[in-house]
């Protein structure tokens, strides 16, 4: 017989494995609300989106407060090379 060894998921565990899923589903409904073949569908598939968006940033919010979830700062100097390189993605592509 195997030995299985029992582990526990602490509270941020189950934060950090519910903002990944709000992400997922987040995405996941606007390509879905992108490619709806009715406005209705598109309207409800839209709410859903933005209803996952609010829950995703509300949980984002409560992990911060915890101290489970700091996003790097960034310094000027990396938004101007961002910045730059979106520019110069956005000029190679085709005009219509």
């Amino acid at each position: 017989m195997q030995n299985i060894q029992q582990t526990t998921m602490s509270d941020k565990d189950w934060a950090t494995d519910l903002l990944i899923l709000e992400k997922h589903m987040t995405l996941s409904y606007s390509v879905a609300a992108n490619e709806a073949s009715t406005n209705q569908l598109f309207q409800f598939l839209q709410s859903l989106h933005d209803e996952t968006g609010r829950q995703q940033h509300s949980l984002y919010s409560f992990m911060e407060q915890q101290n489970w979830y700091s996003p790097a700062q960034e310094t000027p100097a990396n938004i101007q090379q961002a910045a730059s390189q979106a520019q110069t993605d956005k000029s190679q592509l085709p005009v219509h």
